[in-house]
């Protein structure tokens, strides 16, 4: 197979404004997923969940975009998805998968950042997947189960309500690692022709790539010195080769029958190295794509506007050409 590599071209004009937020972030307290900081961030959470989503429905509705929840039910519980259909004829599905370290997020937060898809003519499908309480007590299984539901869903009775047969799927960080551990969910029930997906930023290997074991003070928004630890924590009854067992770290699995890849990777991001390590894992088995965002921290497509709709217009490009199976560059997404 496959390994394409581009680099995100910014203009001066937003670079100069990217790494006008990155000042600010290098002073601005660090996340910590511990103790009360935690706590205190699932009850905002919700909170801020319930708002933006009134929100972003409302400033969708102007714009002749439909927003609906539905609860689909699994042998394993009920799964919450919300549903942004086009004013016009759908042209396929893409599945979205929040990010939030696991522990935070909604779907209806990413309204926001799949709003371009649905313009595009897309139904997007977002999952609002278990996340991990403050105990742990629900585990990273439960949410990778409610995830291969969900695109199981979308690949069966999505095509239908919709009237489409194309399903692409995104992750963001935490929902890129979701994503890629409930495709080898799929691939090991059977499931044949996965759908292609776009990874940014995501977590692959929860033991620490070398970007996260070389995390300092410095790093932008990650407590870097103990990001390798914060990531521990998610399986504390793991050692460090635990950590690296292909339930929990999709670097280390059999990547056999997964479908064409896009990995998006932040310059300054300390997770970059799992985001280069996976493409190339992952282009022995099928075509991937790898693009470099340049002045990137982790999250930048909610802090840095200019940065974000460039890369989103060619994360969009890219999941379009899949349904013709055209390359995309950076020279051709017309943004």
């Amino acid at each position: 197979m496959s390994l394409t590599r581009h680099t995100l071209s910014l203009t001066p004009a937003e670079l100069k404004a990217a790494r006008r937020v990155n000042a600010v972030m290098a002073v601005a307290p660090r996340l910590k997923i511990s103790g009360w900081r935690l706590a205190v961030g699932t009850r905002l959470n919700a909170l801020a969940s319930r708002a933006s989503g009134r929100v972003s429905a409302a400033r969708l509705g102007r714009k002749g975009i439909r927003v609906s929840n539905l609860t689909i039910q699994s042998g394993e519980g009920p799964v919450a998805l919300r549903i942004l259909e086009p004013a016009g004829a759908a042209k396929g599905i893409v599945v979205d998968l929040h990010g939030g370290g696991w522990v935070v997020g909604s779907a209806a937060l990413n309204d926001r950042l799949t709003a371009c898809f649905v313009d595009a003519g897309h139904v997007v499908v977002s999952v609002d997947y278990r996340l991990l309480t403050q105990g742990l007590e629900d585990s990273l299984a439960d949410a990778v189960a409610d995830c291969a539901h969900a695109m199981r869903w979308a690949r069966t009775e999505g095509r239908d309500r919709f009237g489409v047969e194309t399903v692409l799927v995104t992750g963001e960080s935490a929902g890129a690692h979701l994503a890629a551990l409930a495709m080898l969910r799929l691939h090991d029930a059977g499931e044949q022709a996965l759908p292609p997906c776009a990874f940014v930023q995501g977590v692959f290997d929860l033991s620490g790539t070398p970007s996260v074991r070389a995390a300092t003070s410095r790093t932008l928004l990650f407590d870097g010195p103990n990001l390798q630890r914060d990531l521990a924590r998610l399986a504390l009854d793991r050692d460090e080769a635990g950590l690296r067992r292909p339930d929990l770290s999709p670097l280390y699995a059999d990547l056999t029958g997964m479908p064409p890849a896009l990995f998006v990777m932040g310059e300054e991001d300390p997770l970059a190295d799992d985001s280069r390590l996976m493409a190339e894992a992952w282009s022995r088995y099928a075509p991937t794509t790898l693009l470099d965002v340049p002045t990137a921290p982790h999250g930048f497509q909610h802090f840095s506007p200019a940065t974000a709709r460039a890369a989103q217009t060619f994360i969009l490009c890219w999941l379009q050409a899949q349904m013709k199976s055209d390359p995309v560059s950076v020279d051709n997404t017309n943004r």
